[in-house]
């Protein structure tokens, strides 16, 4: 498929750029959330100091080949279920491209969201969706250190709900890396800047995609 290989090569640079800038703050451990084919995991992994990865992907035939492909790395530990607000079971809809499959519901007024699924063929009438599990950073890591912890969410409008399920946690986090997209695909978006700079997190960076349809935005826990 042309759009996945065109969207993989870009992607790769994108996320290159930010273990470039990454390498030299300080956190010892990474969560990423909304991990797909590894493509950001195998950037952060040039950054020697990281002592543990914590990786969550949903998708069942994703995870199973990112098992195949990390299975050696002892640092990296996988998990085949969603983050997001609650623990429970939860419908995700599997998308063509599957870098954009979510357990959002879809704005269907969006124009861009209807020029997207042209690109991608896909039609969300017809769409794949079953259920998959769903629990919270602060049920995942109830036991679990996160000090000096950068955190990435990728789930397609799904980020405000990760965030919410980390009440009790994100105290402790030190950097937050969230995507921010710039039009009105998802229903309930939620306005994750305003609860991070609740919670005492400020912008130190915006990485702007190459398409520049959204941007990765880095926080940082203010006195850390």
């Amino acid at each position: 498929m042309f759009i996945d290989s065109f969207f993989n090569i870009i992607s790769k640079f994108h996320h290159n750029r930010i273990s470039l800038y990454s390498k030299n703050l300080d956190f010892n451990n990474l969560i990423d959330i909304g991990t797909h084919k590894g493509e950001f995991l195998e950037s952060f992994l040039k950054i020697k100091k990281i002592k543990k990865f914590y990786c969550f992907e949903p998708q069942k035939k994703i995870y199973d080949n990112l098992k195949k492909i990390f299975v050696k790395k002892n640092k990296i530990k996988l998990y085949n279920y969603a983050l997001g607000d609650t623990c429970l079971n939860k419908k995700i809809y599997i998308n063509s491209l599957t870098s954009t499959s979510t357990l959002s519901k879809f704005n269907h007024r969006s124009k861009y969201l209807k020029f997207k699924n042209f690109l991608t063929g896909t039609d969300l009438k017809n769409q794949t969706s079953y259920l998959v599990n769903q629990k919270t950073i602060d049920k995942v890591f109830k036991k679990i250190s996160l000090k000096k912890t950068f955190v990435k969410i990728d789930v397609e409008g799904y980020e405000y709900k990760v965030l919410v399920g980390a009440q009790k946690k994100i105290n402790q986090l030190t950097y937050i890396l969230v995507e921010n997209q710039f039009f009105n695909q998802y229903k309930n978006y939620g306005n994750i800047k305003k609860f991070l700079l609740k919670n005492n997190f400020e912008v130190v960076k915006n990485f702007y995609f190459p398409t520049f349809h959204y941007k990765d935005v880095l926080y940082k826990k203010k006195g850390q």
